[in-house]
């Protein structure tokens, strides 16, 4: 796996009702269409000079984790509901423009919002994006090489 994760400032905020029924739309859309792993990604299989997204489910249960990516101008870069196993990681997707912004978000309400901005003291093309769900249901961030 990658090197020490640095931890960025996140800011944790409540979840209004309005993401709440779009993560829920979303969420029973894609589960509907059998589809409950793709809703819109720049996916590279988190290869070469691409930054990966890495989610993480440290609960003792299945977690349905909503990230959104955009760039500085607001575009979205990637969107992707994840739902995970207990304990499981997930690197599969990435993405090739450097964001700005990362919000994750659950159907329970809980979120973070953070700005993209790694402070690793290891030289890296692109510094991974580093999401997990703690047992408690709170979001950490990280970077990783």
């Amino acid at each position: 796996m990658a090197e020490l994760p640095a931890t960025p400032s996140t800011h944790t905020e409540s979840v209004s009702r309005r993401k709440i029924l779009a993560l829920t739309g979303v969420i029973a859309s894609t589960s509907v269409s059998g589809c409950n792993d793709l809703v819109l990604t720049n996916d590279t299989g988190g290869e070469g000079d691409s930054i990966e997204i890495m989610v993480e489910n440290q609960t003792g249960e299945l977690a349905m984790i909503g990230v959104r990516v955009e760039d500085d101008e607001g575009e979205l870069l990637f969107s992707r509901v994840y739902e995970l196993d207990p304990d499981h990681l997930d690197s599969t997707a990435a993405i090739e423009t450097t964001p700005s912004t990362v919000a994750v978000f659950t159907p329970e309400g809980n979120s973070a919002t953070w700005e993209y901005a790694p402070d690793l003291d290891i030289d890296c093309d692109g510094e991974d994006i580093g999401i997990t769900l703690q047992s408690d249901h709170s979001i950490d961030s990280w970077y990783a090489c």
